[in-house]
This record gives structure tokens, sequence and C-alpha cells, in this order.
């Protein structure tokens, strides 16, 4: 055992006073005449063993009191509980989590600003000699290399203040990696976070007990915040010039009520619409904003709403991409009566493919799918089909007159089963009006409808997944639908020939064939998530020869470069670094604009949710790190680190705590013990 302060030991001769006094026992003596003094004498036989054990007690009390005040004011601690900071080879990390929530309102300005100053601090209080890493969740190579003390305070100061949340447990694995690596025989990392539970995760994290852990808790001075959740379309049909819903999810993250919260929803700049909301505390409300799309092309959007002090998540970023015209691919050695519908409309891009001649590039970047009565696909082409939907293609399978069984690989993975096919002459009786596709579709529907009739069927029974769109009165379905990934597989189980159905004929031939080809417009991903989404996968781009791709910002002034793969008619970028803010950026490649992304930070961190103070030693004890210290940001700047480690000793307040039951004992004794 040490002591912090030896000299205060100096005050233990203070323990000769109670001793004089009762050595001494300097005490008046008062004279009292009295006509017996037999009687005084025998009491006074009687009580002198009792009165000198009292006195004794009281003494020995007194010195405990004394003694043990002196040794807490001398603050002993343990020595091997002492830091290695300034041990030779030995490494100085400090993490600071520089993730959004660390921007959140502290008693003086924001915890992450706290951290940064305390982190100066310590760098001051250690030696000029040390070595340090600077770790943070960007994980930015130039700091991870051993710097002296004025390369770390530089770098503290250009510390990028918006990272992505990091768990715990891999910014501990990075540190002992690096430490490794630069070969440091032992380490100290000091963490500065505010312990969010969403990320405080150890569970992954692989124990060093040469890594001395000292853990400094940033506690917010708000646990309260209203954010923009989500984002996504009521319908996946947008169309310029017709009416769409977005749906958005507002989250409060706080115990009291709002009332009458706007919300704004704007489109390339320009306000689209606007709301309030009502939220009860800590609720969540969905609510519907309507809009219309002007024009064709990418329109970038975002609904955003008003709050302090954490503001990274009061906008959500968007891109609504609508496209001039729609590619659609009929398979098939001749045309059918689809042709007649895409070929000559401007609004799509038709084209007719035949089955032995099939082309990986152009099915991934149609929009709809189309197997006609002619085609006879192998099970290679049918699976191909099956991953374009999957991406959110729709496909429209129509039987092979001449082989109706050519597509049973299709069937089986639609968890159809295809029967014997029934001649019997019947018509469509029941359509599913509650079903998406069709409760836009018709606006009413009349008394004695003129619905398709059929000749000749193929009889498909289900595993119950696919939805019947169309019955016909014998209770078979003629049309099925099933969702694929994103995408759409409607399957006919009558032909477009006059000889099968008089289906092409028919009123509902057009709308329902045009909006099979909406509903796989493939909007794509809406926007995306910084440090989430590390991989893009774009399969509407057609590529030849040399390619270059680059992410940038509007003015330029920030650019990336992802890595590249092309494999099967798809494109697969990969972001080795984080975008810097949540935004649109344009992917270019060749030095042109291809399209425009939208990002947004992660919610992770959206909920006011932190570890107690108490809980976090013990989950990295638990986790088997051996930790140090848990100190206060303030310990930096007013002690040195022997005086901060000394101050985190027990022991200082067990003799404290001994001094005060002595002088509770002593009163005792005084005042009951007669």
């Amino acid at each position: 055992m040490r002591f912090l302060y030896p000299n205060m030991l100096w005050g233990l001769f203070a323990l000769l006073i109670p001793i004089l006094i009762h050595l001494f026992n300097f005490r008046r003596h008062k004279l009292v005449y009295f006509s017996n003094t037999a009687v005084l004498r025998s009491i006074q036989q009687e009580n002198a063993k009792t009165r000198k054990l009292k006195y004794l007690i009281t003494l020995l009390l007194r010195c405990i009191f004394i003694a043990a005040l002196v040794l807490a004011f001398a603050f002993p601690y343990k020595p091997e509980k002492q830091l290695n900071v300034n041990a030779e080879n030995n490494l100085v990390g400090i993490y600071i989590d520089n993730s959004m929530s660390m921007k959140g309102q502290s008693q003086r300005t924001t915890m992450l600003e706290d951290a940064r100053q305390s982190a100066r601090d310590l760098v001051h209080k250690l030696s000029p000699s040390s070595r340090y890493l600077l770790m943070t969740n960007s994980f930015e190579i130039q700091n991870e290399y051993p710097m002296n003390q004025e390369e770390m305070l530089d770098q503290l100061d250009r510390m990028n203040p918006d990272g992505a949340p990091a768990p715990m447990g891999e910014v501990v694995d990075r540190f002992e990696m690096l430490g490794k690596q630069h070969g440091f025989e032992t380490s100290t990392l000091f963490v500065y976070s505010d312990f969010q539970k969403n990320t405080f995760d150890l569970s992954a994290a692989k124990a060093d007990t040469t890594i001395q852990v000292v853990v400094v808790p940033m506690v917010p001075e708000f646990k309260t915040n209203l954010y923009i959740d989500s984002v996504w379309l009521a319908s996946p049909i947008v169309q310029s010039g017709l009416t769409n819903d977005l749906m958005v999810r507002v989250v409060n993250q706080g115990d009291k009520e709002v009332k009458g919260l706007p919300v704004n929803f704007t489109m390339n700049g320009n306000m689209a619409a606007s709301t309030t909301v009502d939220l009860e505390k800590n609720g969540t409300a969905e609510l519907t904003m309507q809009f219309v799309v002007e024009r064709n092309g990418e329109q970038q959007c975002s609904v955003s709403l008003m709050d302090h002090p954490i503001t990274f998540d009061d906008s959500y970023n968007f891109v609504l991409s609508v496209k001039p015209s729609l590619s659609v691919l009929e398979l098939g050695t001749e045309k059918s009566n689809c042709a007649m519908i895409f070929e000559d409309d401007d609004q799509f891009r038709y084209t007719l493919m035949e089955p032995s001649r099939f082309d990986l590039a152009a099915i991934a970047q149609a929009q709809l799918l189309i197997v006609n009565e002619t085609a006879k696909l192998n099970e290679t082409l049918q699976q191909t089909l099956l991953d374009a939907v999957s991406e959110g293609a729709s496909l429209m399978v129509f039987p092979s007159i001449d082989d109706p069984k050519s597509n049973n690989f299709l069937y089986g993975k639609l968890g159809l089963t295809l029967m014997e096919a029934d001649t019997n002459a019947t018509a469509v009786e029941d359509l599913a009006m509650h079903h998406a596709f069709f409760n836009d579709m018709i606006l009413d529907m009349p008394q004695h409808p003129d619905l398709p009739k059929v000749k000749r069927h193929l009889r498909l029974r289900s595993n119950g997944v696919p939805t019947t769109l169309l019955t016909l009165k014998n209770s078979d379905p003629l049309l099925l639908s099933e969702a694929v990934g994103k995408g759409q597989v409607f399957v006919m189980a009558t032909a477009l020939n006059p000889k099968w159905s008089d289906f092409a004929d028919n009123a509902l031939f057009v709308p329902t064939m045009v909006k099979a080809a909406f509903m796989g417009g493939k909007m794509g991903r809406l926007s995306y998530t910084i440090g989430t989404d590390k991989m893009l996968v774009l399969n509407d781009m057609s590529l030849e020869g040399d390619h270059r791709f680059l992410f940038a910002n509007e003015d330029r002034s920030f650019e990336l470069m992802p890595a590249s793969e092309v494999r099967n008619g798809k494109v697969y970028l990969y972001l080795n670094d984080n975008l810097p803010a949540a935004g649109f950026y344009d992917l270019l490649v060749n030095d042109t604009v291809n399209r425009v992304t939208a990002w947004n930070e992660s919610r992770v961190e959206s909920k006011m949710v932190f570890a107690d103070r108490d809980d976090i030693e013990p989950q990295f004890k638990k986790a088997g790190f051996n930790v140090a210290a848990v100190f206060d940001t303030s310990d930096f700047a007013n002690a040195d680190l022997v005086e901060a480690m000394a101050h985190q000793s027990s022991q200082w307040k067990l003799f404290a705590l001994i001094a005060l039951l002595a002088l509770l004992g002593e009163i005792l004794v005084l005042r009951f013990w007669k």
C-alpha cells in the first residue's frame, strides 16, 4: 500500500493528545461536604474497575478516530493499480467515439468536444516520450501509427467529427492488433464514449490482459430525441403526373408528449407536401403525405423535422427515379399479342428474344419479362428469369402450347404443381379486387362485366403461397401471383391463342399487362445507409469496355472511387471508406453521371438509451479485459494520473468509514455508559 500524500502521516503524532489527556486526566475537582464519607468510599470502590475500562475504551476509540482520519487524508492506494502509461515500450491508445450521438449536449458544450479536450489534457499530463494511437469509429489510417505528443495533439484537432457507429469489441480488437503490429509489449487504452446500448457490444471481442483499459463515460445533458425513422412508398409504381402516397415513420425518443410537430417533404429543393404529427412520449407515428412527380428522371427528395440538440436524424434523404420508358422483353420464337401493347408505345421499349439465344444483360435490365406460348425454356434460363425477378422485375408466364410441362422447373420453384389440362369451356367468375394489383386498376365494376372466356386451361395446384388474382367458375385459378425477392411472378393457366381463350381480346388484357410492367419498374433503393451499405448491386447498367466508377458530391469537393466487379450482367460496387456526411452523391461512370444516390446516417444511435456507469466496468471485466479505472473527464484537467488513480481507490473510503464508526462509538460510550 502506498500513500498519495505521505506528508499527511505526520498527523499521526496527534495520537499523543488523547493519550496525554487520559494520562493526566485534566479535570476540575469540586469540593462537596458530606456528613458520612464512608458511604462515598464504598461507591467509589465498587465503580473503580468499570470507570477504568470506560476510560480505556474511550481512549482507544479516540486514537482509532485520529489514526483513521489521518490515513484517509493521506490517500492510500495499491501500487499494482498504477497505469503503465509512463512505462517503457508501452503504447497509449485514445479512443474517441465520434459517432453522431456524441454530438449531444453536455454540461459545457457537446460530449464530443468534452472528450477531445479531456484527451488533450491527458496527453499534456503524460511523459513527452510516450507514443500514441488515436482510435475513432472512422478507423482512419493516418491515425493508426505510433505518434509523439505533438503529432497526437495535432491529430486530435483534425479528428473527423462524423463517424458511423462501430461496435466496441471491434475497436478494442483493432487497437490490440495495431499494438502487436508495432511491437509494443504493453498498452493502455483510454475509452471516451457515451456507451449507447445499441453499439456497446463486447461479446465478439478477444480479451488481451496486457491491455489496460481506462473507461471515461460521457454523460449527455438531455436524453430525448425526435427523428425520422424511415420512409417508403404506398405503391411501387411512380409515374409523372400521377398522385402517390409517401409513408413516413416519426419517433419520439423522450418522456414528454409532442403536439403539432411540423414535418416537411421537399422534392428537388421545392416544397412538395407538409403536415403535422402528434407523438406520445416514447411513441411512434406513421403519417401519409401525398405528392405528384411533375417530370421523368431522378427526383432528389427529403423529409425533415426540427429538433435539438440531436440533429443528424432530423431528415431522411431518398431518390425517386421515374423512368421515361420501361423495358419489356418477350421470350418466344414469335411475337404474341403482347407486342401489340408495347411495341408502338413510347413509354415502353419492346424486344423479342429467342430462348435459344438469350442475353443475360438484357434480361437483367428488363422491367417486364414475358414467357409466351411459343417458348420452351431450359432450367438454366428459368432460374435466370427468377434471379431477375428477385432483383425487382416482373415475370408473366403463359403456358407452352406444344409442351406445357416444359416450364415445370419454374412452376416447382413457385410452389405450383401442373395437373392435367382441362378442355371444358368456362369463364372467369371472380377478380381479387382487394389485391393491390386490381384495387387501383378498376375503379368501378359493372353489374354484369364481360370477363375472359376460357376454352382450355392448365389445372394448377399450389402449396398456399401464390395468390389467386383471377378465378374460374370451376374454382380453378386462372391468374396466380407470387412475390419473389423484390419482384413479382404472374402465372397464367391459359394461353393467348384463340383456341385456348379470348383473354387477348378482353378489356382486362391491356391493363393487366401494363400493370405488370409498371410493377416491375424497378424503383431500386430509395436510399442507402452510411457505414452499413458497403456493397451496392446495380442490375440495370449496360457496360462495354473499360469503366471507372466514382462517387462525388454536387460541387465535387469530395470524391470516392469504389472497387467494382461485373458478374452475370450485374455491377457490384464495394465501398471501403464511408461517405463523409448524409446527402446526395452522383455515381459517375467514366466521368459521366449515371445516377444520383441518397445517403442517410444510421438510426442505430437515434435511441437515447445508454449503459449505466456502474454497469460499464463489469461488462469489460466480464469480457476478460483488465480495467484499470473509470474516470471522469475532469480528472485529467485537475490532477496527474497517479493522483487520479489514487482517487479511484476505495481504501481511503474504508479509513474514512472507520473514523466515523470510531467517533460514533465514542459518542455512544460517553452518553449511555453510566
